[in-house]
């Protein structure tokens, strides 16, 4: 999930994309030249048709809004980025663009158990 906000620096009205939807049901060449395509031109992109259930993509994106919506201190806890865990980076060639949070999270259920206390009000839905 991507949530733009403005910066300090260009504190104007953030403008929304259009992000290029990967369908993964298309021929795999096709998926493959999308894929490419769109982490050149966007680095992100929505990927559909996964077998991931849209209640846990709900899920997810509630957890995700919330952990985020949080003060700094206690998204920290669930940091630093070893490569999992939160981090915040600044960007732009001086690093005066702005900064970029995120939340990276393993595929193997014990390295998230370790950080769910930090990421979550509830730990057991997360």
């Amino acid at each position: 999930m991507v949530v733009a906000s403005p910066s300090p620096t260009h504190p104007e009205k953030v403008q929304f994309i259009e992000l290029p939807i990967i369908d993964l049901a298309a021929e795999r060449s096709k998926v493959i030249n999308l894929v490419t395509k769109a982490c050149e031109e966007y680095g992100f992109f929505e990927v559909i048709n996964h077998g991931v259930s849209h209640d846990i993509i709900t899920r997810m994106e509630e957890q995700g809004l919330g952990f985020f919506a949080k003060p700094l201190g206690d998204k920290q806890k669930a940091g630093p980025a070893t490569p999992f865990g939160y981090g915040c980076k600044n960007i732009g060639f001086n690093g005066d663009v702005g900064a970029v949070e995120y939340l990276m999270l393993g595929t193997n259920s014990l390295s998230i158990v370790e950080r769910s206390y930090a990421i979550s009000n509830d730990p057991k839905m997360f």
